[in-house]
């Protein structure tokens, strides 16, 4: 390959773009999967993973109540 960098296209790139750098990618946060039976943390409490439900939420029980949750705000105990 060539010392002159391109463009996707394969056409050279102008003056004012040949010392351009390529914006930094943000990491990619790896969300943890939990087993049902699992403990988590939500909003100072501990309970138990029971499902994923849709949307991006998830069920946990709490003492005796169910609470469905954005997975994001959820970790592990």
């Amino acid at each position: 390959m060539s010392g002159k960098s391109r463009l996707p296209s394969g056409e050279p790139r102008r003056a004012s773009q040949r010392h351009a750098r390529r914006a930094a990618q943000a990491p990619v946060a790896i969300e943890p999967t939990w087993q049902p039976g699992a403990k988590v943390r939500w909003r100072d409490y501990s309970g138990t993973f029971l499902r994923d439900a849709d949307n991006g939420q998830i069920e946990i029980l709490i003492g005796t109540r169910t609470y469905r949750v954005a997975r994001g705000e959820v970790r592990s105990a």
